[in-house]
């Protein structure tokens, strides 16, 4: 397992260049918030030119890229929100050529900064994931999202790229395969495992936040064998307290302003075989495996677990699971979006 070992916060910390975060929301608060911590000023923000309102973002005036490179013809650009929009990606891909440009990988969830000392000080276990890889293409994506986590240069996110229809084809499920979603969303999952096994027998979905739910409950209604609860799925039965943003972006949290019952998968699905199931639970992954460990162990479900939300989901998800019920292909796939978000384990 190889990586480059240019760890991006020092380059910043030691550059001459005046730096810019393209992109204003909670991406960027977080980036500003490292920043800060690490005693380096960024210059300036700039917005895509549709979002240029030059209204005020901490303390700085949001201005065009048009406007920053005028100021400075040459800057380092730090990416600051989140992608898969083909135009918008074009755009970045288009600024990267002309500037320095980074898109740090800032943890959604957790304090724990992936940088070059973090990955070092975890090196035995990024190791160990390494050697559990089940195919080339996931060695290859693995250090790729490695190497782009401590740099910060897309090149990497973009060499590791790949389409979800070719893992997909992998997935031999059987007949009349059933399905949980944790984290339903507003249904186009459930739809998506629809349409690749229209023959099933039975879907179970949580989804913790009401808007959604009342979508799911709207985009499924045609769906037979269905089940969806209004819920957040954890390693016990009771409630937590969740933040309901809008999106895909509300998430258990202690700050959160409702509470939402808890369920674990072994209690919702009970005694019914599970064929697949798929957990992208905003940080919350690693009790919601805790919380199927005995389905896991009687099914031997395929998986599809995210690895992104939090620094050390790269390496402990895939060890929790290998220490749940051993034998599983373990692949990784990334799927288009900057920063690495749609970055997935896949245990079949």
């Amino acid at each position: 397992m190889l990586y480059e070992r240019n760890d991006l916060w020092k380059h910043l910390a030691e550059t001459g260049k005046p730096i810019y975060l393209y992109g204003m929301g909670n991406g960027a608060d977080k980036i500003l918030t490292v920043l800060e911590s690490l005693g380096i000023h960024a210059k300036g923000v700039f917005a895509s030119d549709n979002f240029v309102r030059y209204q005020n973002f901490h303390g700085y005036t949001v201005c065009s890229y048009a406007d920053a490179r005028a100021r400075d013809p040459e800057m380092i650009v730090l990416v600051s929100f989140g992608t898969q929009l083909d135009e918008v990606i074009s755009n970045i891909l288009r600024i990267d050529k002309e500037q320095e440009l980074f898109a740090p990988f800032v943890p959604l969830f957790g304090d724990d900064l992936f940088d070059l000392s973090y990955c070092d000080s975890h090196s035995s276990d990024l190791e160990k994931v390494y050697s559990m890889l089940d195919d080339d293409l996931s060695r290859h994506v693995f250090s790729s999202i490695l190497t782009y986590r401590v740099t910060g240069k897309i090149s990497y996110l973009m060499d590791a790229t790949t389409e979800k229809d070719e893992i997909f084809q992998r997935f031999s499920l059987g007949e009349r395969p059933s399905f949980v979603d944790l984290g339903a969303y507003n249904g186009d999952t459930i739809r998506e495992f629809c349409s690749l096994w229209p023959e099933h027998s039975r879907i179970f979905a949580m989804e913790p936040d009401r808007k959604n739910f009342r979508k799911l409950v709207s985009n499924t209604m045609d769906i037979p064998y269905t089940t969806l609860c209004n819920a957040c799925s954890g390693f016990a039965e009771g409630s937590a307290y969740f933040a309901q943003k809008a999106g895909r972006n509300s998430s258990i949290s202690q700050k959160g302003n409702i509470k939402v019952p808890m369920y674990t998968v072994d209690s919702m699905v009970r005694d019914s075989h599970v064929s697949y199931i798929k957990m992208d639970v905003e940080g919350n992954e690693a009790d919601s495996i805790r919380g199927a460990a005995w389905t896991i162990k009687k099914d031997h479900p395929s998986m599809l677990i995210s690895a992104y939300h939090r620094s050390e989901d790269l390496f402990s998800l895939p060890l929790l699971v290998d220490s749940i019920s051993g034998g599983y292909r373990i692949l990784m796939r990334h799927h288009r979006y900057i920063p690495d978000w749609d970055t997935n384990y896949y245990f079949l």
